[in-house]
């Protein structure tokens, strides 16, 4: 995970939390292109700081306890599937 990603959304962050907006910041949510994040989840809720970036989203956009769980889950059923 790039350094500047975390950057983009802190930028957009910026933007919505004065709109009273917060999105679902999981990381499956976004897409880069050309090195622009894009965010392409269809959630949007009103503000509360427990849901913000840095309170929830920012958990799963480094390698954290609660990232590597959910990795490992993933991961676990994608081979299952096979």
């Amino acid at each position: 995970m790039k350094d500047e990603y975390i950057l983009q959304v802190r930028n957009m962050c910026k933007i919505l939390y004065p709109l009273n907006i917060n999105i679902d910041y999981f990381p499956t949510n976004f897409i880069v292109k050309d090195e622009v994040l894009w965010y392409i989840d269809y959630e949007c809720n009103e503000y509360m700081e427990q849901w913000n970036f840095e309170n929830w989203g920012i958990e799963y956009w480094s390698k954290t306890k609660d990232f590597r769980e959910y990795a490992l889950k993933d991961k676990k059923e994608k081979n299952n599937m096979e």
